[in-house]
Formats: structure tokens, sequence, C-alpha cells
């Protein structure tokens, strides 16, 4: 759940970027630093502690419009690294790679995702969660979602293998 709201809440962000009809073909660009700490509200309900991260890093939007000024396609490039911890412990992982977005005549946008979006390595356990390689996300013209795993290794439970280590 939490990379369908990445891709739809960064990816969408990135068409908010035009103020202004631009010219086909070259996109409006925008690297945004991110640092910021705060409680994961989601991980510390799930996990019935205060789960609490902290990330750093940059994203770049590109977003790509027809003479019009409509959104055609975004490349929005992800490097930031992410930092959980609770009163049991702590979780490092980045979120890296590239999301290309089209957007379609009928209202709808697909979003390819491409890279780390998530992994980490417990100490003693090795890896417990992986979400690397490709994936899609169609947003039907509704702002319905349907993912699919395209190749790599998507772990289905994000949440679980969380509070599995930073959990009461």
């Amino acid at each position: 759940m939490q990379r369908i709201a990445r891709a739809v809440g960064l990816g969408l962000l990135g068409a908010a970027l035009v103020v202004a009809p631009a010219n086909a073909g070259k996109p409006e660009t925008e690297r945004v630093p991110i640092d910021e700490t705060f409680v994961d509200e989601e991980l510390s309900n799930a996990c019935g502690v205060e789960v609490n991260a902290h990330v750093t890093g940059h994203i770049t939007f590109r977003l790509f419009t027809d003479a019009n000024g409509n959104p055609v396609r975004e490349v929005n490039n992800y490097a930031t690294r992410i930092h959980w911890w609770s009163i049991s412990g702590d979780i490092h992982a980045q979120d890296v790679g590239a999301d290309r977005a089209t957007y379609l005549d009928d209202g709808s946008i697909v979003v390819i995702i491409i890279g780390s979006v998530r992994s980490f390595s417990i100490p003693g356990q090795g890896r417990v969660y992986s979400d690397v390689g490709r994936s899609m996300l169609v947003i039907d013209a509704n702002g319905d979602p349907t993912f699919t795993p395209l190749g790599g290794q998507h772990d289905p439970d994000f949440v679980a293998a969380v509070c599995s280590f930073l959990g009461a």
C-alpha cells in the first residue's frame, strides 16, 4: 500500500509543477530535497508501539507536457534513505530508482516503477523484506489503482516485516 501511495502521491506531485504551458518535448524539472522526521502513524498503529521515521535524500521530478501544457509523461528519480525506529530497534532502507508515468487520453495513468523501492536486513536474520525490480501501477480514470509486479522480488507485506522487528 505504501508503494501505491508513493507512486500516486509523489508521481502526481510532479503534475502540480506545471504553472504555464510548456514547449512539447522540454520537461519542467524540479529537484526536491528531503530531510523529514516524523511519527509513522500507519506503522505505529500496526506495530503497537510508536514507530518514528527519518527520510533524507532527494527526488527529481521531470514532467513533459504537450503544447497546451497538458501532462504527457513524467520521469521521477528517487534517491532517499529511510530510518525507522522504535523502542525495540531500528531499520535502515533506501528508495532508489525511477518511476515513469504516461498520461493516457482516457484520463488514466500508467506508472512503471523501477529500482529498489524498499528492502532491508535485520542483524541475525538477514534480508527480511525486499521490494526491488520492476512493477506497474495503473490508475484508471476514476482514480482506482491496480498494481502488478513485472519482475524482481516483491515481498507482499511490508508492514508485517517491519512490525516483526519494531513491534511490541
